[in-house]
């Protein structure tokens, strides 16, 4: 299918933005389609079908770009260099310290406010020839085989940019598959060892973006163990078992289990908000995790060749809206394949540092369905 591109523009300053601000929306043979701007290089809109072939949007956001231009909550945002914390806003590669925006108290969180998820991308359409060369050249096995249209984000991360080293070229490419699964694979290559650890912040509510409550929604994840964090939500190096517990979501079960819950990890976040070590260990032909809403029948399966996802039910959730109807606390979840948090500071996590002129991708699926 052709991806139709208009103009995506500041309702407060129309003009500002007009020959800079544009809105991809990419469509499916069954009628699904999802939306990406070039500002933040951010998913905007997934309208796909419930089980009696009604189209909803399921992903949460803004009215327009103003929204984006603040967006706090990081709806729908690419975030990096490097996606979630990074303890006390400093790190070291090769000796020598660097220095992160405290964003997060006296840690950083997702980069920066101002790194990925806050900037203008290049943004160009690929053939559906070109962009299964693009699928292709990552190396990275998957079943997956691309429908139409595709779209390249490019964004050049100057030496120094929210205090990272190395020239970093980022690419996101968005798709669809056959199967409906909406594909993104990332991939960045700098001209010195540097921190690469990207993320996609949507929030899902499979009954519809303003639907409220998720607690119901059915939650699957691949995973015996999750990273130990402290009260201020960064691991501690330790890994600890899920069995018996409320993160525990090997078997299929709702997220109410979280929501109020007394365990510690639990606690901290006052909800889910949880880094998983998946045991996909890096295969994107099986789902990492999955996610159901029994009533509209939606499903949502997370593929991946990350080592981890982070798990966050919406918990500070209030205000933001795409329409009349504020979102709720715990009105959304986010599957967010990913780096293990703070790798840069545990040498037993998968690294998050690349090494220069070596380029790196990382992929992942989220393919849609309906349950009968």
């Amino acid at each position: 299918m052709t991806v139709l591109i208009k103009s995506y523009l500041s309702e407060q300053d129309p003009g500002k933005y007009e020959n800079q601000s544009f809105e991809y929306t990419l469509t499916h043979s069954s009628g699904a389609s999802f939306s990406v701007i070039n500002f933040g290089a951010v998913i905007t809109k997934i309208m796909v079908p419930d089980r009696s072939g009604r189209f909803d949007d399921v992903e949460l956001g803004y009215k327009g770009l103003d929204g984006y231009l603040d967006n706090r909550s990081w709806h729908g945002a690419t975030v990096g260099r490097s996606a979630n914390r990074v303890k006390g806003a400093e790190y070291e590669i090769e000796g020598k310290k660097y220095y992160l925006p405290r964003n997060d108290g006296d840690n950083n969180l997702h980069g920066g406010d101002s790194c990925f998820q806050n900037v203008f991308w290049n943004a160009r359409v690929l053939s559906e020839d070109d962009a299964y060369i693009y699928l292709r050249k990552t190396g990275i096995r998957t079943a997956f085989s691309i429908e139409g249209e595709a779209v390249l984000m490019e964004h050049l991360s100057p030496d120094g940019a929210c205090g990272f080293p190395g020239n970093l070229e980022a690419e996101v490419f968005y798709a669809w598959t056959r199967d409906m699964t909406l594909l993104i694979i990332y991939s960045g290559i700098s001209d010195a060892p540097t921190v690469f650890s990207p993320t996609n912040h949507s929030y899902f509510n499979l009954a519809g973006e303003a639907a409220g409550s998720v607690a119901g929604h059915i939650l699957f994840i691949d995973a015996d163990q999750v990273t130990e964090k402290a009260s201020d939500n960064v691991p501690n190096g330790k890994l600890i078992d899920v069995e018996g517990t409320a993160l525990d979501f090997r078997i299929p079960a709702p997220i109410a289990q979280t929501i109020g819950s007394d365990h510690p990890q639990l606690h901290y976040s006052t909800g889910l908000d949880q880094n998983y070590c998946l045991n996909t260990r890096g295969d994107a032909t099986i789902p990492a995790a999955g996610l159901t809403e029994p009533v509209s029948g939606r499903r949502m399966e997370v593929f991946t060749n990350f080592p981890g996802l982070q798990a966050y039910s919406g918990n500070f959730l209030t205000g933001d809206s795409k329409g009349d109807k504020p979102y709720e606390r715990h009105g959304a979840v986010c599957l967010e394949a990913q780096l293990y948090p703070d790798a840069v500071h545990h040498s037993e996590f998968p690294s998050a540092v690349i090494p220069a002129n070596a380029k790196t991708f990382y992929i992942t699926g989220y393919r849609f369905s309906v349950i009968k």
